[in-house]
């Protein structure tokens, strides 16, 4: 006889199993795909994490869950192209920061290992419809591989769904200007020995060579240096950016994605002719020199966007904004104030990350055979305004209770007024 208690393990499995596999047809809302046109009182289905159908004149099947979202918008969840979140919890507290490593060459490094699950400043991110957040090693010249992650799980192997997404490399600052910069011959050096690693292991394999010795740092730049991995590079200014991409270009790299602030769009027609996408580190930043307009940062992604420039827009992706990176909407709406396209606007922290980082299959718009990751909200998510009401990660809404600025929120709203 099987024992009670696995019996009612079984029965609970089956029952999970059950709603999991049940389809839910999201109705009444105002779906905005993002990839397509805008559709009004539409309905998505969606089952086992998955969409299966969108649009205004579905045939919902008869056993279908009915979540009304009249009045509401419908928006895939917004997509953040390079953050520290999950990495870092106290900027004062020092054993809660895992966002940066000492040394120059940390090519082992994985983003993803040292995701912190439970981090409190998950659920005010949801809650603000951030649901997809591309995590960024920070420190020296080779950083690391990044991962993307969704922002619910039990653990870190739940909440990856793309790892490595990409190795980090920082171009030298002043590197452009010193043929025989010394940071820069770093790199070089560490790629080389790279590739002589990787042939002496080839060679192991197919010939039987000597094995060399074990290294996890050149073994980890195998995938950047055989054409298998993404290469994010990372530079601040307009010479810089140049330089890297020809150093780039030397090396062979071919799959390249170039980080940078607002001189991006001075490299505006170069990048859209090699079709170099590009990760913009936001428009609330001031103006880099002295004699530069105060607009330089607001206009950048409306000139990348007028030349043919695929980009996502973030916050830089520091520690300090990692806690309010939600507001990445902002950005891009100050971005439309200064002549993006709104369109666009949207798509840069939607869709285009998503391309970007390499879940473009997965996420960033409304699709059938997207996972079921999507927010409603009150409005446009570009404009401060906007209330987000509910979300959903992989098809399963999201416990907004779990947001404690929420809770306080509610707490003291109702606090005695003076006099009462």
């Amino acid at each position: 006889m099987m024992p009670t208690r696995i019996l009612l393990a079984t029965c609970l499995l089956l029952a999970a199993l059950t709603t999991r596999a049940e389809p839910v047809a999201y109705i009444g809302a105002t779906v905005h795909p993002v990839s397509g046109p805008t559709m009004a009182d539409a309905a998505v289905l969606v089952e086992d994490g998955r969409i299966t159908a969108i649009g205004d004149d579905l045939q919902l099947p008869g056993n279908a869950r009915i979540i009304d979202l009249s009045g509401l918008h419908l928006y895939p969840g917004m997509v953040h192209a390079g953050t520290v979140l999950g990495l870092t919890e106290i900027g004062s507290v020092a054993g809660t920061d895992d966002t940066t490593e000492t040394g120059q060459i940390n090519a082992a490094i994985r983003a993803e290992i040292g995701i912190n699950h439970d981090s409190m400043l998950f659920a005010p991110n949801v809650t603000g419809g951030l649901l997809t957040a591309h995590v960024v090693p920070r420190g020296g010249l080779i950083r690391g591989s990044s991962a993307v992650i969704g922002l619910a799980g039990w653990n870190w192997e739940d909440m990856t769904l793309h790892a490595p997404a990409g190795m980090h490399i920082a171009f030298p600052r002043g590197a452009a200007d010193d043929e025989e910069d010394e940071d820069l011959a770093l790199i070089d050096q560490t790629l080389d020995a790279a590739r002589a690693w990787g042939r002496a292991m080839s060679a192991h394999r197919d010939g039987g060579a000597p094995e060399p010795a074990p290294n996890d740092q050149l073994a980890a730049l195998l995938p950047l240096i055989e054409g298998e991995g993404r290469l994010f590079l990372h530079a601040d200014r307009e010479r810089d950016m140049h330089a890297a991409l020809d150093w780039a270009e030397h090396q062979g790299f071919e799959d390249v994605v170039l980080v940078g602030g607002p001189d991006l769009q001075h490299l505006a027609e170069r990048l859209a002719t090699a079709d170099v996408p590009v990760i913009l580190t936001g428009a609330h930043v001031m103006p880099q020199r002295g004699w530069e307009p105060y607009d330089a940062a607001y206009v950048a992604a409306a000139a990348l966007h007028e030349a043919g420039v695929r980009f996502a827009m973030t916050d830089g992706g520091s520690g300090f904004t990692a806690g309010n990176a939600r507001h990445i909407p902002f950005q891009a709406g100050m971005a439309v104030a200064f002549g993006l396209d709104r369109e666009a606007a949207l798509k840069s922290v939607t869709q285009w990350p998503a391309e970007i980082i390499g879940v473009g299959d997965q996420l960033g718009t409304l699709e059938a055979g997207k996972r079921a990751t999507f927010f409603a909200a009150s409005g446009s998510p570009l404009e401060a305004t906007t209330q987000i009401t509910r979300a959903w990660i992989d098809g399963e809404e999201y416990d907004f209770s779990r947001d404690r600025q929420r809770r306080l929120y509610q707490r003291y709203k109702s606090r005695p007024q003076p006099g009462e």
